[in-house]
């Protein structure tokens, strides 16, 4: 897979530092998106200088690039009440430019619902 190694550094509106990248999704077991070759890859928000050095939000490519074509903007990452994270429009129009560096290199098909 190429450009699998990159990270995109981003912050989030709150202030916190983040590596963004692309990883292979576990197996699903969702026979449609096999066949037809979706769904395979997750982009992750990696938090730096948090105390869990797991912490990290991710989401299918899929779903990012289709949700952010219909309604653009930023992307609430966590809305608990205590620990709301976000990323602004300017940060997923990085990310989604990112995802899409990352399809054409790999010409991966994304699932276009609709």
């Amino acid at each position: 897979m190429n450009l699998l190694n990159r990270k995109l550094q981003a912050t989030t509106c709150e202030g916190k530092t983040l590596d963004i990248y692309i990883k292979a999704a576990h197996d699903h077991g969702v026979d449609s998106w096999k066949k037809e070759g979706t769904h395979q890859y997750l982009v992750v928000f990696h938090f730096n200088n948090v105390p869990n050095p797991n912490y990290a939000h991710s989401y299918y490519i899929d779903t990012i690039m289709e949700s952010h074509q219909k309604r653009g903007g930023g992307l609430c990452l966590n809305g608990g009440r205590w620990n709301y994270e976000s990323v602004n429009k300017e940060t997923m129009d990085n990310v989604c430019s990112f995802i899409q560096e990352f399809v054409d290199a790999n010409q991966l098909n994304l699932d276009k619902e609709g």
